[in-house]
Formats: C-alpha cells, structure tokens, sequence
C-alpha cells in the first residue's frame, strides 16, 4: 500500500513537473524516490536546438529517399515531445510529408497509359490524381546519442506502441 501511495505522489509530481518544466523539481522527484526503490531516469527538455536538429534530420532525409520519386511540397512535425533518458535526447512525433509527382503529360506514365489502353474504368481517377498533392504520415521517434548522432525509429504496431529502427527508405515500396 505505501508503495502505490508512493507511486501515485510521484505520478502527481511528475505531472506537476511536466506542466512546469522546471528542471529543479524533476532532481528533487529524483532524489526522493531513490530512497524508495522508485527511479525516474527522464528529463523532459524544451530546447528548441534539438527540435530544429531532428527537423533538419528529417528533411534531409525525405530528401535524399524521397526525391528521386516525388517533388518535396512541405515537412511539418507535430505532437513533438522531448525528453533525455539515459543521457540521450529522445523526441517522439508525428511527421508528415507533402508530395506529389514530377510534372509531366500523366498520359506518358506507365501505369496510367495502360490503363486508358486496356480501358480500366479507373483510368480518368488515376489520370486526375497523378499531379494531386499527397500526403505520407509516419509516427517516428529520434534518439540524439553522443556527437549529435540521430538514429530513426518508426513506430510499427497498428495498435501500440513498438519501435524499430528505421530509414526512411524503409519506406519506398520496391
């Protein structure tokens, strides 16, 4: 019983501290629960170089899987939450990529030129969608380990959570 008191008071701390974001009281949480069997090893950070590090990972690395395929229209990270454990910035997000094909006569493209050929019904959708804007949606985590080194992890569970590492040309259907 003493010990889910304990870990209720430091659930109702923590929350305090996230809404505080005052480093000071997450070393006192820290220094409290040592004591009592309990360790928080996590610091949540709100330093707007990491968010800019992991947004120009991010970028490169659309550009360089993705450009080859697509022209690159926008980059747009949210739901961003940071926080160091273990010593490493971890930030988990959402991103979303804006693309759409390279402009020409959708009438040359493979795919589409046989489906007007064999006269697929659905040639006129395909033929209207080819130069549309779309978008890829991916629920990613970064961890910045030592020399600013950032590993990519892809959440791959439809319905959790479980995180693998990943590349963004991991997500290129070959």
């Amino acid at each position: 019983m003493k010990k889910i008191i304990m870990i209720l008071l430091v659930m109702l701390v923590a929350f305090g501290v996230s809404a505080c974001n005052d480093t000071t009281i997450q070393k006192e949480i820290d220094s409290i629960t040592n004591g009592n069997e309990i360790s928080i090893d996590t610091e949540e950070t709100t330093d707007g170089t990491n968010y800019d590090k992991v947004s120009a990972y991010m970028e490169e690395e659309c550009r360089k899987a993705f450009s080859p395929y697509y022209e690159l229209l926008d980059f747009q990270i949210s739901n961003y939450q940071e926080e160091v454990v273990n010593g490493n910035v971890q930030a988990i997000f959402l991103y979303k990529l804006t693309v759409k094909n390279y402009d020409k006569d959708p009438d040359t493209v493979g795919y589409i030129k046989e489906a007007k050929e064999r006269g697929n019904k659905n040639y006129q959708q395909m033929y209207d969608e080819y130069l549309q804007p779309r978008e890829m949606n991916f629920d990613l985590k970064t961890i910045i380990g030592d020399n600013d080194l950032i590993t990519l992890y892809s959440n791959i569970s439809p319905k959790g959570i479980e995180w693998e590492e990943t590349k963004m040309t991991d997500f290129i259907i070959k």
